[in-house]
C-alpha cells in the first residue's frame, strides 16, 4: 500500500499581509447593546425590585453578560494569539532583509575593485593599516579594533590574506596585571605568534607592578626564541626574572630597549653577555664612566645606542668604547663642571641626535662637546632642548669634521637665525636644514 505523500503549501508572507489587510480594511467591530430597563437605575431603588421584565428577566440578563464576556476573553486571546504570529513574521521578514543585505554586498563584493585586487597589492595595503612605529614603541597591543586583527573580521577572503602574512604578526606588546588577565590572554598570543611563522619578532614586555612570575609566563615563548630580533623592557620586574628573561630570549637578539629608573650588578651583567646585540635604548638610568664599564664588552659591537648622561667626558668614553657606532641619541643632562676635554675623531658614525637639558649653563657643556667631537662620516645631525645655541662653535665642528652632512634638524626651542643657517649651507651646499615648528 503505497503512502500519498502530500506538500504542504505555506502561504507567501506578502500573501499573509494581504489578507490581513483587506479583512481589516472592511472589518468593523459590533458593540453589543448593552442597554436594560435597569441601566439607569440608582442602587438601592426598591421601586424596581418587584419588576417583572416583559422578555428577560435579571437572572438571564447577567447569564447573557456572562456568555458575552466569555466570548470577547475568547477574541482577545485569538487576537493576541494573532499578534504574536505578527510578531513572529516581523521578525522573519526582519531577519530576510538583513539575509538578503548581506548577499547583496557580498555579491557587490564580487564586482568590486577592492575585491578584484591581487594578494600581492592587498598585502601591501594591509601593512598600511597597521599601528605606526613610533621611537621605541615597535610592538603592538593585540586588539580587535586595531589592525592586524582587525583585518581578519572583514571577510574571509581578507581573513586567508591576513592571516598568510606573518609580517603582519611580528610584532607583539605582552602586558600582564594581573593573573587572571594572562590566562585569558595566553592563547592570543600563541595564535599571533603561530602566525609569524619564523620571521623575526620585536617583543614588548610589560609588568606594570605585577608580582606575577614571569619565569612561568614565558614558556609560551620558547618554541619562538630563535625570532625574538628585538626587545624592550618595562621594569619593574624582580632581579633574577630580568636575568632570567635576557638569558631565554638572548640567542638571536639584536635590538635591547629598556625602561627603567637604575640598573643592578646582576642586570647590568646580562646585558654585557649579549654577544649578539647590536642596538642598546636605555631610557631612564643616567650612565657615568663606572655604569659604561660595567656593560662591556657589549660596546664594541654595537652600532646604534642612545643613552642619558649628566657628564660630558661620559659621551666621550662611550664613543671610545664603541667604535663601530652609526647612530646615537644622547639624553644630556649636563649639570656638573667639566674641565676641557681631549679632541676625539669617531669615523664610523652617521647620525646624532642630542637632545639637551632646558638649562642655560648647558650651553658651555655642549660648546666643549663640539670642540672636542669630530665626525668625518656625519649625515644627519639632530639637536632639541632650550639651551641658546652655540653658534660659531657649530660652525667650528662642521669645518673641522668636514663631514658630507646631508640634513640639519632643529628643535622647536633651538633658537637659530635664517642668517646663521644660511652659513652652515655656505660650508656644505648640499646641506638641507628643518627648523621644527612648535604643535599649538
Amino acid at each position: 500500500m503505497q503512502t500519498v505523500k502530500s506538500e504542504v503549501i505555506f502561504p507567501a508572507a506578502s500573501d499573509i499581509i494581504g489578507a490581513l489587510q483587506n479583512i481589516l480594511a472592511h472589518s468593523q467591530l459590533i458593540t453589543p447593546d448593552l442597554e436594560t430597563p435597569y441601566s439607569q437605575a440608582s442602587f438601592p431603588n426598591t421601586n424596581y425590585s418587584d419588576v417583572q421584565l416583559e422578555y428577560r428577566t435579571i437572572g438571564a440578563i447577567i447569564a447573557e453578560r456572562e456568555q458575552q464576556l466569555d466570548a470577547a476573553l475568547h477574541e482577545i486571546s485569538d487576537l493576541e494569539t494573532v499578534i504574536d504570529s505578527n510578531q513572529t513574521l516581523r521578525q522573519q521578514l526582519v531577519r530576510k532583509k538583513e539575509n538578503i543585505i548581506k548577499s547583496i554586498y557580498l555579491h557587490k563584493g564580487f564586482v568590486s575593485a577592492l575585491w578584484r585586487l591581487p594578494t600581492e597589492v592587498l598585502s601591501q595595503i594591509f601593512h598600511h593599516c597597521l599601528p605606526e612605529i613610533r621611537e621605541f614603541n615597535r610592538s603592538i597591543t593585540p586588539s580587535v579594533s586595531e589592525a592586524p586583527m582587525l583585518l581578519t573580521a572583514v571577510c574571509r577572503r581578507w581573513r586567508e590574506v591576513a592571516v598568510a602574512m606573518p609580517s603582519l604578526w611580528c610584532r607583539l606588546a605582552v602586558s600582564v596585571d594581573r593573573e587572571g588577565q594572562w590566562k585569558r590572554q595566553i592563547f592570543c598570543y600563541e595564535s599571533w605568534l603561530e602566525r609569524s611563522r619564523g620571521c623575526p619578532l620585536s617583543l614588548e614586555l610589560m609588568s606594570y607592578k605585577c608580582a606575577y612570575d614571569w619565569t612561568k609566563i614565558l614558556h609560551f615563548l620558547h618554541p619562538h626564541v630563535n625570532q625574538i630580533a628585538s626587545l624592550c623592557i618595562h621594569i619593574p620586574f624582580e632581579e633574577d626574572q630580568v636575568e632570567y628573561i635576557l638569558d631565554v630570549l638572548s640567542p638571536t637578539l639584536q635590538e635591547l630597549t629598556i625602561f627603567a629608573m637604575e640598573t643592578t650588578d646582576t642586570f647590568n651583567q646580562s646585558i654585557s653577555r649579549l654577544s649578539n646585540l647590536r642596538s642598546l635604548h636605555t631610557l631612564g638610568p643616567s650612565f657615568d664612566i663606572d655604569l659604561l664599564s660595567c656593560f662591556n664588552p657589549v660596546w664594541a659591537h654595537l652600532t646604534n645606542v642612545t643613552i642619558n648622561t649628566d657628564e660630558s667626558d661620559t659621551v666621550l668614553f662611550l664613543l671610545r668604547l664603541a667604535p663601530n657606532l652609526f647612530s646615537v641619541h644622547m639624553i644630556v643632562f649636563i649639570t656638573n663642571e667639566t674641565m676641557d676635554l681631549e679632541p676625539f675623531v669617531h669615523t664610523t658614525l652617521q647620525s646624532l641626535r642630542i637632545t639637551c637639558e632646558i638649562d642655560y649653563s648647558s650651553t658651555r657643556r655642549l660648546s666643549k662637546l663640539f670642540d672636542a667631537l669630530s665626525f668625518p662620516n656625519l649625515r644627519v645631525f639632530e639637536v632639541s632642548g632650550e639651551p641658546p645655541w652655540p653658534h660659531e662653535k657649530f660652525k667650528a665642528f662642521l669645518t673641522r669634521s668636514k663631514c658630507p652632512l646631508e640634513t640639519l634638524i632643529l628643535g622647536t626651542d633651538v633658537e637659530t637665525r635664517h642668517e646663521q643657517r644660511a652659513e652652515y649651507v655656505a660650508l656644505i651646499p648640499s646641506l638641507e636644514v628643518f627648523v621644527l615648528q612648535r604643535e599649538f
